[in-house]
Order: C-alpha cells, then structure tokens, then sequence
C-alpha cells in the first residue's frame, strides 16, 4: 500500500481549493488529523457533527462543523484517492523499468552464448548478486522425470545433482509448475533437509512446456520476498526462452546428421551418377559440421596416375599423389580442385592411402614439414579425413578442414564423416559397376539404332513399293481395259460416218421413189405401212446421231484412262494439271450422282490461269484421286450436308509456284486426328475398307518427289481442305532421287 502524509496533503499550495471552498461556502468547518489537530477552517470548538476523511478504509483526519462539513469530507477524500493513485502508477513504473533493465542487461550476457552450461552459469551469476543468494542452482528436466543439474554456485552442496519429478521440494514445484518461496526448509515436511535456509524455485517454462527449474538459497535471517520471487520470475521466462531455442539448435543439429546419412543413401539409390553423389555429400557435409572447406579427393597410385620420370615418389613407391575432384568451401578461400604430386603434399597420400583416420587438431603441431608447408599454403589449421577403399583397389577420402583456427575434432563429428563414407563406399562400388553397365548398353543400344534405322529403311522401301505395285497395278489394267475397248470402238466410231452417209443416201433414195412413184402396188403400200416408213426415216439418222455421242463419249473416258494411266509419262512432263483433274473426276463421276436418299455431290471449278508444270503425271494424278476419293468417302456418311459439295480451287501463287485447294462442307476433323493423317497405316475407316496408306503416299509424291508441299486445313462443322503446292520447273536430276525423312539422299 502507498504510504499517504494527510498533513502534507491537506496544506500543500495545490490543494488550496479546499481553503477556498470553506471560504466560499462560508462554512463553520475544520480539517483535523486522526488526533485532532485543526490543519484548516476554524479552529475553534464548533460543536458541529465530525465525518471522516478515508483512503480505502482507512482514516486519515476529520471535517467537523456544519452541513457541508460532510462534502468537503469527501471532496478531500478524492483528492487524496487522486495522489495515491499517482503515486503507486510512479511506483509500478520504476518497479517496471528496473525490471526491464534487468531484462536487457540479461540479454545482453546470454544471447551471444551458444552452450546450454554457460547460459545457466551467467543466469546463476546475475540472480546471485540482484537476489543476494549463497547458493543456487539450474536444473534441466531429462526424459520428463529426472532434474539433473547442468549449473550451480555456493560452497555447500544444498541442492543434489539429480531430482525426480515429484521428489522433495523442487520436484513437487516444477511438477506444479508454478514458482514457491519456503522461507524455512528445516520446518517444511516436503524437505529431507535438516539445516535452516530459505529456499526460492522457479520452474522454466516455454510455451507452456517445463523445461526445467532454477532456486536459490539464503540464510533463514533474511527471507525471500514476493518482489524476489516476481524477479526471479522474470529471470526464469527470459532464460527458458535462451535455452529451449539452444535444446532445439542442438536436437536439429542431431536431426541435420541424421538426416544427412538418410539423404545420401537416398541418393545412392537414386542415382549411380558418382559425380551428383560426390558434390551432394561432400556439401552436406560442409553444412552440417560448419568447416570451412570440404573436399573429395583420389590417391593417385603409379599404376593409376600419369607418373613422369622425376617425381619424388620415395614417400610411398605405390603412392604418388592426390586429385582432389570436387569441394564446397568458404567464398574468400582458393580452390583446390586440381591434381597434386607428392613431392608437394608430403606424408599426405601415404597417410589416406594406409590409416583408417586422419585426424590433425592443429596443423602447426605436424612434424613433416613438407605436409605442414603444403596445408598451410592452402590455409588449413585443422583437418579430417577418412579414407575408402573401392572393390577395384580405389582409394578416396573426404577430408574437412578449418582455415582461421586450430579445431578439436569431437567423437561425434568423427563418427558422422565414418557414416558417410560408409555411404559413399556403397556409392563408389555401385558407379564402377553401373560405368562397366551404361558401356555395355551404350553398344546395345548402338545396334538398335542401327536396327531402327534399317527398319525404318525397310518400311520407306516396302511403302514404295507398295505404291509402283499399285500405280503399275492400275496402269496395266487401265491399259488393258482401254486397249480391248479402244480397237472396236474406233472401229465402230469410224464406220458410223459411212453408215450415216449410206443411210442418207438411202433415205434420199426412198423419198425420190416416193415422189415419183404415184400408184404404188397394194403389197408395197402394206410394207410401207408394216415399217413405219414416215417414223423410219426419221428416227433412223437420230438413233445413228445418239449412236455417234455415245461411241464419243465411250472414246472419251477411254482417253481419260490413258490419261490416268499416263502409262507413256514415267518421266518428268511438263501437263496441264487441269487436264489430270478432269480425267480424275470422269473416273470418279459415277460416285458423284444421287442415289437412294443421296442428295448427290456438286463439283465446284474454280480453274485459275495456270502454266504447265513439270511432275510425274500418273503419280500426280494418283494423288487427285486419293484426295477426291476421301472428300466423297467423308461426304457420303450420314447424316448428309444439305448440299455436299466439293469445291476445287487452283491459281499461281508467284513466279515458279502453283496451289492446289480441293475442299469439302463435310463436318471436319478433329485436331488430335488431323495430327497422323499422313502417318503411314493410319486412318479411321472401318476394317476392309482402307489401308490408311493413301495420304501417307500422297505426303510422300508431293513432298519428296516433286519438291512440294501438302498440308490439311479443317474447322469443325465447316469442313476440310487439302491443301497442295507445286513448284512450276523441277530439277529432273533432284526429282528422280529418292528423299530420306531426315532430308539426305541416297
């Protein structure tokens, strides 16, 4: 509680106001202390009624006089409520800053430690000197029953090393978990201590979790205080905090090793590429024991290294070097990735190649000068290696240094770098044995390059073939066909000339018998009238005239035969192509009519004004009809476009380049479709009724045969277009090779 001066209040210079207030209420009051000294108002006896002036129940004066005695009572009440109030704020605000100093100067000493002992030593220290204490303690919960002590000072040994949780004092308030002040141990039944002393714990708490606890012991004579515990409080918060973050460090330290050797033999079985492993490893390492360089390195033995007359490999006869292949190190240090002889490394290579542990705390101590100069050079002060031996009498070691200072390697660092070149001794056997296999699959699949490109020569070779059998196929039977029709309709065709021209004559002939001969017997007016003779002599040249159309028509589609056919054309021709794609289309007419719900399909021409071109004309042709024949095949499916139609459309894009556009309105191709049209054995026809080798042949006579190009152009529901382009001129020589896929010629 504040301590409150009424005198000193009530006459202070700032609260004149009550003086005032008396003085304008003109009031017969007086202000007196507990023992009735009059401090304001009038001093005599008044006689009036007395009301107290109280701070939180307790009296500090009186007001005694008349009816407003009673208000000034509290008004004067309030104003020294008012400078309590202030008083304990400035109380608690100095309380505060010393506590927070405190915390600083704290934090000051602990934060720059990274040991858990010597956090809890300079703890101890500083609770030793703010609280006065003889003796103190530290203490880490192990397994979450046991307190051990990891700090303590005092001469008397009060506090034993090791508490179970729950046991005596201090482990009955940490498993409480909450800070006690036993100001007599000898008095307390939870102690099997005999002598008097305070004692004062506090658990150490992090997020909730008791880490462990620190107490601290005085003489009987002075007592701990609740200030005391509230400090030591704040101490325990603050360092619980320092060491639970040290505790972590340290069990992720172990989880960072233990999730290295995890990590490598991981990659071991991930991968046999010996270099990958090499680098993950030799970095991890680097890492995880904070050096300042870490390498890989082979001993170069005479049989394995490149040896000139002149080395100095007296050392070792069989050891006469190092090749250091990969290293992670600090950005300010040299590489060391390099070959290095021993008459430079000294004892080096004969200590990896014959002990199982090199290890050099600090290098000035060496005695071989040689080795000492060498890793000097090289700023190492400190060094670590373990060798391994491969199946194939390989020997490699990863070696750890330090360059600023000497270091005392521990048992633990010594054990990781064992683990790992365990690791790496599994890692080596298997890349030497996964080498000798990449070698010998390297030449299998050598051979099968070799068989796919054979293969593939095969089937460009059996596609070619399939296509002269074919073309040849169709040309000796359109050749046959023409040939038998050709000799009796010519035959005919020549004849009906004269029989048109005897029947004329004839018919002139009866005419005149008819105009001359008046009185024409009975026999020969009934033959007149059996034969028709009026209908005769007319239907007579009509039928020899529609004879003559349908023997010309006949002539024609043999000529479009031939013409196909083009069996006299095997060589480079310069032909109209408008020519090519009529005779393909009188072929094809047939598929063009109506029939049986069949709406028929419409030609559309839009013939551009076209030069001759030089191409193989039977194959040119053969590639019209493999687009058309495709354009109906799509046109005939059900359900029917309203009006099919196939619109062809040809123009000369520049100087030596025509194009060819033949299109439909069917309902379009699909991209994923569109992509193998002109993959060999590809189609979508049902089984029988395509070989799905028609475009991929036509790809191959415009492409490679003639130098073009052909490529297929569709929009769902708007139909498909193909797409041709030809050069006007052709190199004769260039066209009569035959052009590989990759683009070379055999």
């Amino acid at each position: 509680m504040v301590s409150i001066d009424f005198k000193k209040i009530v006459l202070r210079n700032e609260y004149s106001l009550i003086q005032d207030v008396i003085n304008a209420t003109a009031s017969n009051v007086s202000v007196e202390t507990p023992d009735g000294e009059c401090l304001l108002g009038n001093t005599e006896d008044n006689g009036g009624s007395r009301y107290p002036i109280d701070l939180n129940g307790q009296i500090l004066g009186w007001v005694r006089g008349d009816q407003n005695a009673q208000v000034i009572a509290n008004l004067i009440s309030q104003l020294i409520y008012r400078e309590a109030e202030k008083r304990s704020l400035a109380q608690e605000l100095i309380g505060k800053y010393k506590e927070i100093s405190l915390l600083f100067k704290l934090s000051e000493k602990i934060i720059d430690s990274s040991d858990i002992q010597e956090v809890a030593s300079l703890v101890l220290e500083e609770a030793r000197h703010l609280l006065k204490s003889s003796q103190g303690t530290l203490l880490l919960l192990q397994d979450t029953e046991v307190l051990e002590r990891i700090a303590s000072f005092g001469e008397e040994e009060l506090f034993p090393t090791a508490i179970p949780l729950g046991s005596d004092i201090i482990g009955g308030i940490v498993q409480v978990g909450r800070g006690e002040i036993v100001n007599d141990l000898a008095a307390d039944d939870r102690s099997q201590m005999t002598q008097k002393a305070a004692l004062m714990c506090v658990p150490l708490k992090s997020k909730e979790a008791t880490i462990g606890a620190i107490s601290l012991s005085r003489s009987v004579a002075k007592p701990y205080s609740a200030e005391d515990l509230k400090l030591l409080t704040t101490m325990a918060f603050q360092v619980a905090g320092v060491i639970n973050a040290l505790l972590h460090e340290r069990q992720l330290k172990e989880s960072r090793q233990n999730d290295l050797i995890f990590r490598l033999s991981s990659q071991i079985r991930e991968s046999l590429e010996l270099d990958i492993i090499l680098t993950t490893a030799v970095g991890e390492i680097y890492r995880t024991l904070n050096v300042e360089r870490c390498c890989f390195l082979w001993v170069q033995t005479e049989s394995g290294s490149d040896s000139t007359p002149g080395d100095d490999c007296s050392l070792s006869p069989s050891m006469c070097g190092l090749e250091i292949v990969t290293e992670s190190k600090r950005s300010h240090l040299p590489p060391l990735v390099g070959e290095y002889r021993a008459s430079v490394i000294g004892e080096l290579a004969q200590w990896f190649g014959q002990q199982p542990l090199v290890q050099i705390n600090d290098v000035h101590e060496l005695a071989d000068g040689a080795t000492k100069t060498f890793l000097h050079t090289h700023d190492f002060a400190s060094l670590l290696a373990i060798p391994v031996r491969t199946r194939a009498g390989h020997i490699g070691t990863i070696c750890c240094g330090t360059s600023q200072e000497p270091r005392a390697w521990s048992d633990n660092e010594v054990d990781l770098l064992e683990a790992v070149t365990n690791q790496l001794a599994i890692a080596l056997d298997q890349a030497e044995l996964y080498d000798q296999s990449r070698h010998a699959a390297q030449l299998a699949q050598d051979k099968a390059q070799q068989l796919e490109t054979t293969l593939e020569a095969l089937q460009q070779t059996q596609l070619q073939l399939i296509q002269s059998e074919k073309m040849s196929g169709i040309g000796q039977m359109m050749a046959g066909v023409a040939h038998e029709i050709n000799n009796p309709v010519t035959f005919i065709y020549g004849n009906l000339e004269f029989v048109q021209q005897y029947t004329q004559d004839l018919v002139d002939m009866v005419k005149l018998y008819q105009l001359e001969c008046h009185s024409p017997s009975a026999d020969l007016k009934m033959a007149v009238e059996n034969i028709d003779l009026p209908f005769l002599l007319k239907d007579l040249p009509e039928t020899l005239n529609s004879m003559t159309v349908g023997t010309e028509r006949i002539r024609d589609i043999v000529l479009s035969l031939k013409n196909f056919a083009r069996l006299d054309q095997a060589y480079v021709k310069a032909v109209n192509v408008h020519e090519g794609m009529d005779s393909t289309l009188l072929i094809l007419r047939h598929r063009l009519k109506a029939y049986d719900g069949f709406p028929g399909i419409k030609i559309v021409k839009n013939y551009g004004d076209l030069p001759s071109i030089s191409c193989y004309p039977s194959q040119l042709n053969q590639v019209f009809m493999n687009l058309l024949a495709n354009a109906i095949d799509v046109l005939e499916v059900p359900p029917f476009p309203s009006s099919p139609k196939i619109t062809i459309d040809t123009r000369q894009i520049d100087a030596n380049r025509i194009q060819i556009r033949i299109s439909d309105n069917g309902p379009g191709i699909v991209a994923k479709i569109r992509n193998k049209l002109f993959d060999p054995f590809f189609t979508t026809k049902d089984v029988g009724k395509g070989t799905g080798l028609g475009l991929s042949i036509s790809y191959q006579i415009i492409t490679e045969r003639h130098n073009g190009s052909l490529v297929c152009q569709s929009q769902l529901g708007r139909g498909t277009a193909f797409v041709i382009e030809l050069p006007i001129e052709q190199d004769t020589l260039k066209v009569h090779r035959s052009v590989q896929k990759d683009g070379t010629e055999q």
